[in-house]
């Protein structure tokens, strides 16, 4: 009963991040990188070097910022394993980090397959958020720096003094 008091509501947010994020997000990151594309034409010489540098600026912010709000969700996925898995009476461990994962990397890969490639900055953030899980779920001080605040919303105790 335990296992599926944590599945649930898991996969259900897992389902609402992911399409959500697909259907509202994306297409306006995808505007926007197409523009800042339009910025960045190494064909043309006429282009300044500030307004090239301003692109690749604006790219890596962009990039850095996605990499930051794909975070939360594997901050959320490693924080509600942390706490099922510390529940009395919880046997096989592993099975909650197992099944986190997929559902964590699955919301994660279906938002990753509705982008667009656009070189290893299109790529990073995706790339970055799926490995947070694995980093975040084997030690999970590593969120407190950045993810603080949810690590307060969700009530964990122990991991903030």
């Amino acid at each position: 009963m335990t296992l599926l008091k944590f599945l649930f509501p898991m996969a259900l947010w897992a389902w609402i991040v992911s399409s959500s994020y697909a259907r509202y997000v994306t297409p306006r990151i995808q505007s926007a990188l197409v523009t800042i594309e339009g910025m960045d034409d190494k064909d043309n010489p006429v282009k300044a070097i500030h307004v090239r540098i301003s692109a690749i600026s604006l790219r890596v912010i962009m990039t850095v910022g996605q990499m930051y709000a794909l975070g939360v969700w594997a901050a959320y996925c490693a924080l509600r394993t942390i706490r099922y898995t510390h529940l009395p009476g919880v046997e096989s461990k592993w099975i909650y980090h197992l099944l986190a994962f997929f559902i964590c990397e699955g919301a994660l890969g279906y938002i990753a397959q509705k982008e667009t490639y656009r070189g290893i900055l299109s790529i990073l953030h995706s790339a970055m958020a799926m490995g947070m899980f694995v980093m975040f779920s084997l030690n999970p001080y590593m969120m407190v720096p950045i993810y603080s605040w949810l690590i307060r919303l969700m009530k964990i105790p122990g991991l903030i003094s």
